[in-house]
């Protein structure tokens, strides 16, 4: 076995180098001297080796002879593994480098802008599901007091008193019949997709929340203790009254949205059989709720909030408290489906 003869300049041992230039210091212990070659048989970065046809190949595709460099790390590219960039073009590897550490784009309140509102389509979908189970029960879509759901999740301070809790959040799911719920889903839709994309879901959903429970809370302190009520229309309220708030924090043109509010306002006294109470204080809770969201500074916005939202569960239960108070001296009979038999006191 031969070996081949090394190119001109270069010693058998595949090493040779030439002195460093006069006035520079020799290359730390371990580098390759100056001047130095590579070893025989190899070539420099990007270059083809000794002895080939001289061209490149993509790195991702080793069968296609390319050209095309990669403008951020150099590496040889066939075009369909180039994307356009600010400055030439860039490999697939670095463009998936550069949306990794990219930041996202965000609202003035700090939600991720661009995101789908899944919050406000899910709780759509609740309320939809939930319906259409209510009606297949009492088999009927305007008169659901055939539904065992329906009488076992409505809200009535009595039954709430007498230990009940439940009913303050599971009212806000139930709908009393195919025009309730398909009004108050299509109010839901606008206001709630909007507050959500300012917002940002996680905030969205506790503005949500509270204002449902503020809104349940208030109809109880204020209506009849054998009133039974249902809706979404308190939650609802609160998303509302949010919207205003961050209309007016970040100066956005209030005058449609003022117009909205006040004609639902309007409604809740005129329309009888309308909760005003529920939606009074979902209305109260909601504007409590995202002022603590985007007025206070960045240093203190996580105090204010988790005390806002601890405020207002201390509110909620008070008012239960203080109504079982109230109406202690009232008896009523249940039957075993929830309806009430009789009432004295």
């Amino acid at each position: 076995m031969t070996n081949p003869t090394p190119p001109p300049g270069q010693d058998p041992s595949g090493v040779s180098w030439t002195p460093a230039p006069y006035g520079q210091a020799p290359p730390p212990y371990g580098q390759a001297p100056y001047g130095a070659l590579p070893p025989y048989g190899q070539a420099p970065y990007g270059q083809a080796p000794y002895g080939s046809s001289g061209q490149q190949t993509c790195t991702v595709h080793p069968d296609r002879v390319t050209a095309l460099h990669c403008t951020r790390c150099g590496r040889p590219a066939c075009p369909d593994c180039l994307t356009p960039a600010s400055v030439g073009f860039q490999c697939t590897a670095c463009v998936a480098q550069g949306r990794a550490v990219q930041r996202p784009v965000r609202t003035v309140t700090g939600a991720i802008q661009g995101r789908r509102p899944v919050v406000t389509f899910t709780l759509i979908a609740v309320n939809l599901v939930i319906f259409l189970i209510t009606a297949l029960q009492a088999k009927s879509g305007t008169d659901l007091s055939g539904s065992w759901v329906y009488r076992q999740g409505g809200e009535s301070s009595y039954l709430v008193a007498s230990g009940q809790v439940w009913r303050l959040f599971t009212s806000g799911f139930l709908h009393a019949s195919v025009i309730h719920i398909a009004l108050n889903m299509l109010s839901l839709y606008f206001v709630g997709v909007a507050l959500e994309g300012l917002l940002g879901r996680g905030r969205f959903v506790t503005v949500y929340v509270l204002s449902l429970l503020g809104g349940s809370a208030c109809a109880m302190l204020l209506s009849s203790p054998l009133a039974f009520g249902v809706g979404a229309s308190g939650a609802i309220f609160g998303v509302l009254g949010g919207l205003v708030v961050v209309f007016k924090r970040y100066r956005f043109d209030l005058r449609q949205l003022i117009l909205v509010l006040a004609i639902n306002i309007y409604a809740s006294f005129q329309i009888s059989g309308v909760s005003w109470e529920a939606h009074l204080g979902g209305l109260v809770v909601g504007l409590a709720v995202t002022a603590a969201m985007v007025y206070p500074k960045p240093a203190i916005a996580r105090n204010v909030l988790i005390g806002t939202v601890i405020a207002v569960l201390v509110v909620v239960v008070a008012i239960v408290v203080i109504k079982d108070a109230q109406i202690g001296s009232v008896f009523c009979g249940i039957s075993s489906d929830g309806y009430y038999t009789s009432c004295s006191g």
